[in-house]
């Protein structure tokens, strides 16, 4: 036997041709390549998986080898359980039903405090409530900013792709904002709200590099056409001589005619004030949980901020802001075609239910009209009425005879 030829001992274990190059970490068994390792997991049924718990001697626990093992070991429990936290928060399963709520971090305030003493030298534990991470923080700001946040079911689609949130770095609200073109198409983007609605519609759909040389060709065009549309809205300037020689004119033919569905057409069209558009689109802010089978809209200004829009407002979840070619007053004008119905046109004819925030106002103001006084017939009391004398008055009225 040649002195130069190797031991078996020497070669790999497997096909005993190769000297090795890798160890097994389950079994310590050495091969020389990819296909050899898997014929020894397959030959040997071995996993090729660590054992954390296998036995080690005392001079083994000393060396940098066991001092990474146990690291990644302990690494690997974190990150499991941070991957399972962020499928069940991701799927909308409750983790945190039942346990104790620490003071600061309940909502209502009463049953946190009385818990806090209990728990004074526990761990601190996330609230119930069914709230999964960071959305006590964000419901919190929703309520300072006097918000309305209507909460869809666990786990349907527009609760898990609600991801608003308390922006610890910039002190505000991160909103998730739903964008609506006129096509249908439907985008989702975070924003925060001190955000002016251009900048975050800018943010959503960024301006194509080919279309940023003309930015201040557009914003020219788009002031000139405010003061056109300004200038056709505005009267003329007359002198009060002439004012007061035409308003008698004016009011004689103002008497002679009756008022016609035109003329009131235009008056509310005249009654909303002409907003800028922002790259020729128009913004209007979706009002949920309405009557009509069409969509309420209510006109927003490019510059006004997201905090300043969604003050008193209702939002299911998070806002949905249209993003259309047609200002407010064309959707007036052709309001029978048009697909979506303004919110000032849609209270008139809202049932008094949705109105009844709006008009708690006007009624606290308005006197009621008791049965005895001479006010309006809603107030009288019919019940005691005598059918057979209204009718003798009525044939009166009508010169018929009396039998």
């Amino acid at each position: 036997m040649d002195n130069s030829d190797p031991l078996l001992s020497e070669l790999c274990s497997i096909c005993h041709v190769n000297p090795p190059k890798y160890r097994c970490p389950r079994c310590a068994t050495r091969t020389c390549s990819l296909p050899c390792s898997r014929r020894h997991k397959l030959w040997s049924q071995c996993s090729g998986v660590r054992d954390p718990a296998a036995y080690l001697k005392r001079s083994e626990l000393a060396t940098e080898v066991a001092f990474d093992r146990d690291f990644n070991f302990i690494t690997g429990i974190e990150r499991t359980l941070e991957r399972a936290e962020r499928d069940a928060e991701n799927r909308g399963i409750d983790l945190n039903r039942g346990q104790v709520v620490d003071g600061e971090d309940s909502l209502d305030g009463g049953v946190g405090a009385a818990s806090a003493g209990a728990s004074a030298g526990q761990k601190r534990k996330r609230p119930a409530q069914g709230l999964v991470k960071g959305e006590a923080g964000f419901l919190r700001g929703a309520e300072a900013g006097a918000v309305k946040v209507l909460r869809a079911p666990r786990g349907m689609s527009r609760n898990t792709q609600n991801t608003s949130r308390w922006h610890p770095k910039h002190k505000c609200l991160s909103w998730t904002v739903e964008w609506i073109s006129a096509t249908g198409e439907k985008t989702i983007r975070n924003a925060l709200e001190t955000y002016q609605i251009s900048d975050a519609y800018d943010r959503a759909f960024p301006v194509p590099k080919d279309e940023r040389p003309n930015a201040d060709v557009k914003k020219d065009n788009e002031a000139s056409g405010t003061e056109s549309l300004a200038g056709q809205t505005s009267p003329e300037a007359k002198t009060p001589a002439e004012m007061s020689a035409q308003e008698p004119d004016e009011a004689e033919s103002v008497e002679g005619k009756e008022p016609d569905g035109s003329t009131e057409t235009a008056q509310k069209s005249n009654s909303i004030p002409p907003i800028p558009p922002h790259r020729n689109l128009y913004f209007y802010l979706h009002r949920p949980r309405t009557s009509t089978k069409r969509p309420v809209i209510v006109p927003l200004s490019p510059s006004d901020t997201l905090n300043t829009i969604l003050r008193d407002r209702t939002v299911l979840e998070f806002p949905t802001v249209y993003a259309l070619p047609e200002c407010a007053q064309s959707m007036l004008e052709s309001k029978e075609t048009c697909p979506f119905i303004l919110e000032e046109e849609y209270l008139r004819t809202a049932p008094p239910e949705e109105t009844k925030g709006e008009a708690s106002e006007s009624d606290e103001d308005t006197p009621e009209v008791s049965a005895g006084s001479n006010g309006d017939a809603s107030g009288v009391n019919i019940e005691n009425v005598d059918e057979k004398t209204v009718m003798e008055v009525l044939k009166q009225d009508l010169f018929e005879p009396v039998s």
